[in-house]
Formats: C-alpha cells, sequence, structure tokens
C-alpha cells in the first residue's frame, strides 16, 4: 500500500509539470515547444539532464512596424527553489541563454546576445499564477525586455488520462516594442503528453502556442 502511495505521488508531480509547462522537468525529459503571436514567437527544443536542470537551443522573433530581430540562442533553465505543499507546488527559474542576434527593431546588425531571466509559479490542481522576466541584449546594438504575469483555473480536478481544460488570462509588457501591456484571454488544453493553446489579445492580436514532452 505504502509503494503505491508513492507511485502515486511521482506521477502526480511528473503530471502535474507537465500539465503546466514548467522550464525544467524530470530527469531525461525532452520538450518541443513553439509560442506564437504577431509580435513574437519563442521556439525551444530542450532536455532536463536532471529535475533541476535543462538545456537546449532557442530561437526567438520580435517584430514591430514589419522589422524582425531574431535570435539563436544555446540555452540553460535551473531550478533554483521548489516548495511542496499538501494539494500545491511553488517554482522559482533562473534562466539563461547566449548566441547571435540578427537584429532590425533598434540599430540593425549581426552580433553576440545574451539572455537573462527568471520565471516563478504557484499551482493547485485547479488555480495557477506566474510571472516571468526576460532580458535580451547585445551591446551597442539590441537591449529588450520582456514581462508576462498569468493567472488561470481549471474548472474541476479532472483525471491525468482525459482532456485537461484551464482557462487563463495573460499581460505582457514589451516597452521597446509597445508602450502598452497586452492582455490576452486563453484556453490551455493538455491531453498524454501534448499541451496546446489558443486565445485573442484586446487589440485582436491571435496566439497559438503548442507543446510536446517525450
Amino acid at each position: 500500500m505504502r509503494a503505491v502511495g508513492i507511485y502515486l505521488f511521482i506521477f502526480f508531480m511528473t503530471a502535474s509539470n507537465l500539465v503546466l509547462a514548467h522550464p525544467v522537468i524530470y530527469g531525461g525529459g525532452k520538450v518541443v515547444s513553439s509560442f506564437n503571436m504577431p509580435s513574437y514567437s519563442d521556439n525551444q527544443l530542450m532536455y532536463s539532464m536532471t529535475s533541476k536542470w535543462a538545456s537546449g537551443l532557442n530561437h526567438w522573433r520580435f517584430t514591430k512596424e514589419g522589422r524582425n530581430t531574431e535570435l539563436g540562442l544555446a540555452r540553460l533553465n535551473h531550478l533554483l527553489y521548489r516548495y511542496n505543499g499538501e494539494d500545491s507546488q511553488a517554482n522559482f527559474y533562473l534562466l539563461s541563454g547566449v548566441g547571435i542576434v540578427d537584429a532590425e527593431l533598434e540599430t540593425k546588425g549581426t552580433r553576440e546576445a545574451y539572455m537573462g531571466g527568471f520565471e516563478t509559479d504557484w499551482e493547485s490542481r485547479t488555480l495557477f499564477v506566474a510571472l516571468k522576466h526576460y532580458q535580451f541584449t547585445s551591446p551597442s546594438l539590441f537591449d529588450l525586455g520582456m514581462t508576462q504575469a498569468r493567472v488561470g483555473f481549471s474548472p474541476s480536478e479532472t483525471p491525468f488520462d482525459q482532456l485537461q481544460t484551464w482557462f487563463m488570462l495573460q499581460a505582457m509588457y514589451m516597452p521597446e516594442t509597445d508602450r502598452t501591456v497586452m492582455l490576452t484571454p486563453l484556453l490551455r488544453f493538455f491531453y498524454h503528453n501534448v499541451l496546446w493553446e489558443v486565445g485573442s489579445s484586446t487589440r485582436g492580436e491571435w496566439m497559438a502556442n503548442l507543446m510536446v514532452h517525450f
């Protein structure tokens, strides 16, 4: 009986990581993800070496008035802190990357680029809040910050082997491309190892995200 309880606990923690799309998942896990809006895209191929460290490749695109700035990065994520409550979990991650940028938003050019940031979240089976910040820079060429915050809820505690649905609201602020905060209501779905999101901002920008764990 005790062994069954331990197994269920491990399964719950693994499934929870999958459902809420953390920067680091279980050791040996692989993630392919694509987050897309007209103003930006974020595509990743990540591998979690352990339950605290993940590395991989990351491509970003930022668009303003028809001009694109693109970054190709080697990325490293670290789970710095995790708190496990009776029916909830909190996490804090450090994010970093190094690579090259092809810039058009500020000064045109191609040069080395760096990314730093953090992500933190708190979740239960039916509630979710998260905050993340990225800072992208290339000396004398490019500097851009992006902050995202989310709140969400699931209407029921759906079993892990069934389709799970979350209702969320995202607030995003990128002062170098837009001086106002963009609000995006969205739906998140998760089934087995596939997570997808669809939404539309209050100004009419569509959102389409996909994440697959294997």
